[in-house]
């Protein structure tokens, strides 16, 4: 009985760290909302079009850029991209998330980049983004139509930072 009480525990403790840090993240800059292009809805897309929709917020001293587009487009980027990694494009749309530093203005390449992807079913996927040439990435197949979230935990240069974007598939 102990055991079992023990491995429920640190369960919970696992369960509240990820997702409190991110969480936290969010409350302490004040930077909830991603910017849209003008007209749009953050995360607008359409997901018939060819177009893909970018969002960015900015977060202690990065400028974290989100983009998803169909895998097809993904792969019309990829053809212009050099050093692009290999991936899994077996999946029908791509996410991108590029990291820049807001004083240098270098891409940052060298950061752990893990997302949460919640799907308006209730559904959920983690993993790690992979570097793949100008942008850490990683597919996905939208399954229920409605709004998707998005959030990425980066860890870069001893500090952790987050973002939370959305995407509604159609």
């Amino acid at each position: 009985m102990d055991r079992r009480a023990g491995v429920f525990g640190v369960a919970v403790f696992l369960a509240v760290f990820w997702l409190g840090g991110w969480a936290g993240a969010q409350h302490q800059h004040g930077q909830g909302v991603p910017e849209a292009p003008a007209g749009k809805k953050p995360g607008a897309k359409e997901a018939s079009t060819s177009k893909s929709t970018t969002q960015n917020l900015t977060v202690d001293g990065y400028k974290i850029t989100f983009d998803v587009m169909s895998m097809e487009e993904h792969m019309k980027h990829l053809k212009t991209t050099r050093g692009h990694g290999e991936g899994d494009h077996s999946k029908t749309h791509s996410f991108m998330v590029t990291l820049q530093d807001t004083a240098s203005k270098e891409i940052i390449s060298d950061a752990k980049v893990q997302y949460l992807l919640s799907a308006p079913g209730g559904g959920k996927e983690t993993g790690n983004l992979i570097w793949s040439g100008d942008h850490y990435g990683a597919g996905f197949t939208p399954k229920d139509k409605g709004t998707y979230q998005v959030q990425v935990k980066i860890e870069s240069g001893g500090t952790e930072r987050g973002g939370r974007f959305t995407y509604e598939f159609k």
